[in-house]
């Protein structure tokens, strides 16, 4: 089964302007959602006590290792499949998809079993506290066995926009993580299950998005078909497509776990500062990664039948896009710092670590407009080792030296600078990407690009 024609039409005729627009807005709701949903963890969590609000920061690197593993084979097979789709080569598309669910979940369901397996070693690592170990464990526990439904509804929601089916990924995601926040309040407070219900709402909320998502290739609306598949071939290709994700999520764990040991000196309200501040960012950055998301069918769909003027088109509508927002987040995200973060604890020295992280992500968070969307577009090109150093640049390659270096000689000032400053570095690595894309994408168009999808 192939897309339907007007479908397939709309993609390579309409203004780049409304498809990036059309596509954009359910994907950032998608994006967005999860990390509001972390938000809810954090905010009722919080209301258990500091240590509470800490020991969901030093789980988080298990949650980002997580949607690694989704992230690798959703959007990798997404950035396939959207152009296999361009190309009409749908029995591919149909092995892809297949094969990148039933990859992601058999790895998570490994992820889980080694995770509670090595639990209490893997928290110290984390950087858990004597006082924040216990609650850290009982939340890890809940976000370990929850691993494959999480993986799933990532990879389905991935492939739904890929072949178009941006509104319906949304309803799947915004369902679920809608169903999280509800559950936090009843769970942790009403039934008196304090962390365990802020874990137990992420099995419950992921559980009920993986059903949503699968509903269309149930009732076979959708424009591929899934069957329980593998073949070593197609999942290579779906992880090799995804390496970026597999660095940029896949440092952020390394990242978080850093940050949370150099905060360590300063005590549980630092820590409990950083797991307020990353999700405050992560939930601004979800506006960045939606466009980036919505620009991706329509970009790939152009490119694998060998429009690339048009591509580029949607490339650069897109980046002025994200900027725009990034720019009206970031200023009154920043004037109202030190509201945001008394949202979620009013403990004066959390306030007081908070403030500083938060504003300094903000001065440098339009640079993620651009980054994000070049990324995106790398990757969803099939340029996977352009599209990995990228990913790469902004926790590898620029943070990692700097955590070692600016905290021993700045103390908490350091901590503050190490991540802005990366930011800014991977700006300015990203540049010359954005401008070989847009040579590349300045050429003349090509009739056909069967070829080059099939290698790709």
């Amino acid at each position: 089964m192939i897309a339907t024609d007007a479908r397939f039409q709309r993609m390579l005729t309409a203004s780049p302007t409304r498809l990036v627009v059309r596509h954009s807005v359910p994907t950032i709701i998608s994006a967005v959602l999860p990390s509001a949903s972390a938000m809810a963890d954090a905010f009722f969590t919080a209301r258990l006590g500091t240590e509470a609000c800490g020991a969901i920061g030093i789980a988080f690197p298990i949650v980002a290792a997580i949607q690694t593993i989704g992230f690798v084979f959703g959007t990798g097979a997404g950035s396939l499949l959207s152009r296999l789709l361009g190309a009409r080569e749908t029995e591919e598309a149909n092995a892809v998809a297949s094969c990148a669910l039933t990859g992601s979940v058999l790895l998570s369901l490994l992820f889980c079993a080694l995770g509670l397996a090595f639990l209490s070693p893997l928290l110290r690592i984390l950087g858990a506290s004597e006082e924040i170990f216990p609650l850290a464990r009982v939340y890890a526990t809940c976000l370990l066995t929850s691993a494959p439904l999480m993986c799933a509804a990532f990879v389905l929601s991935n492939l739904l926009r890929a072949e178009g089916k941006t509104v319906w990924a949304m309803v799947g995601l915004g369902t679920g993580n809608l169903l999280c926040v509800a559950m936090n309040p009843l769970l942790i407070f009403r039934l008196g299950l304090g962390i365990l219900g802020a874990g137990l709402s992420v099995p419950i909320g992921y559980g009920a998005a993986a059903l949503i998502l699968l509903l269309p290739y149930l009732f076979r609306k959708s424009t591929v078909f899934l069957r329980p598949k593998m073949q070593m071939e197609q999942i290579l290709k779906s992880v090799w497509n995804g390496l970026p994700s597999l660095f940029r999520q896949g440092l952020t764990v390394v990242a978080v776990i850093l940050l949370n040991r150099a905060a360590r000196l300063y005590g549980d309200p630092a820590i409990a500062a950083l797991a307020i501040t990353s999700r405050w960012f992560l939930f601004l950055y979800g506006f960045c990664l939606g466009i980036g998301q919505g620009m991706l069918p329509a970009a790939g769909f152009n490119y694998g039948s060998g429009n690339t003027s048009r591509t580029r088109s949607i490339y650069l509508v897109s980046m002025a896009f994200a900027c725009g927002v990034s720019v009206l987040l970031a200023v009154p995200t920043a004037v109202f710092a030190p509201d945001l973060i008394a949202c979620f604890r009013k403990e004066e020295s959390v306030v007081q670590f908070g403030v500083p992280l938060l504003r300094a992500l903000c001065a440098v968070f339009p640079l993620h407009g651009i980054i994000a969307v070049t990324n995106i577009l790398l990757q969803g090109l099939g340029k996977p080792v352009s599209a990995s150093l990228v990913a790469a640049a902004r926790q590898g390659l620029f943070f990692l030296p700097l955590i070692f270096i600016l905290p021993n000689r700045f103390g908490f000032a350091g901590i503050v600078l190490t991540q802005p400053l990366a930011d800014a570095l991977t700006f300015l690595f990203t540049l010359p990407f954005l401008f070989s894309l847009l040579r590349e994408l300045n050429g003349p168009s090509a009739p056909n690009r069967k070829k080059r999808s099939r290698r790709l």
